[in-house]
């Protein structure tokens, strides 16, 4: 089956071959092979996303794959993808789930956010917290087999985009590892500021929710978690969290088994 991620800044395109998914109706994520195939940049313009659709639908038949499944936090192209792939199926609130729902508006909620879940869900955790750091940054948390929400902020490249964009007189730089000390320049305060504030603010939520929601475990995904894996300083609690970049998919594999009857 081919996987399509639809993020807000690009799109993910994997294959997952069905070994160990949901069997009699029971969700496990452990020991799904999902193998990355390609990214792509998420095309600004209606033509660039309809053309992209139908490049992911013609690779979808080279490799002979008579189904698909869609996360996409985009309306647009994933309307397009679904119209162009063959058997395709998108996640959305009408999903089956391997956990309960217990936000207050399940329609608004991301198809990303079901994915990442679900993916702890069929990992076997009633409980965990599921942080996505890529244009925003989500925290989601699974109690007692629960989702019952989470937080959303602003990604920490987007942060910097935003201060660079409104700031007459300063420019738009990419937030890279640097060490908590004053820099001598205007573009390193800004680089070393946006990573210093979004590592050790994303590290703080963590903690935040943890003392909140209680101990669980904690995986971390998105374009952007490299960043915090890249801090030397002592993060609290970073030694037990899971670093996983194909979480995403692997929770989308997960709910295509779970609703192969619905494509």
């Amino acid at each position: 089956m081919l996987l399509v991620d639809v993020g807000n800044s690009a799109v993910a395109v994997a294959i997952w071959r069905p070994v160990g998914a949901a069997v009699g109706g029971v969700a496990d994520t452990r020991g799904l092979d999902v193998e990355l195939l390609a990214t792509h940049p998420l095309p600004a313009d209606r033509d660039g996303r309809r053309h992209l659709a139908e490049e992911i639908a013609s690779r979808q038949r080279q490799l002979e794959l008579g189904r698909a499944a869609v996360a996409s936090v985009v309306p647009q192209l994933g309307d397009y993808l679904q119209d162009a792939l063959s058997g395709a199926w998108g996640v959305d609130h009408r999903a089956v789930f391997p956990f309960g729902l217990g936000v207050s508006d399940p329609a608004a909620v991301g198809a990303d956010r079901y994915c990442n879940v679900a993916a702890a869900a069929g990992t076997g955790w009633p409980s965990a917290l599921v942080v996505d750091a890529g244009t925003a940054t989500t925290f989601d948390v699974l109690s007692e087999g629960v989702f019952v929400g989470g937080l959303i902020a602003p990604g920490i490249r987007l942060a910097a985009d935003a201060l660079g964009g409104r700031a007459a007189r300063l420019s738009r730089v990419a937030p890279a590892p640097a060490p908590a000390v004053p820099a001598p320049d205007t573009i390193g305060a800004m680089a070393a500021g946006a990573y210093l504030t979004g590592v050790h603010g994303i590290a703080g939520t963590i903690g935040a929710l943890l003392a909140a929601c209680g101990a669980r475990p904690v995986v971390l995904t998105g374009g952007l978690a490299p960043l915090l894996l890249a801090e030397q300083a002592a993060l609290a609690g970073r030694a037990s969290w899971h670093h996983d970049r194909l979480w995403t998919l692997r929770g989308l594999a997960l709910l295509a088994s779970l609703n192969r009857d619905r494509a």
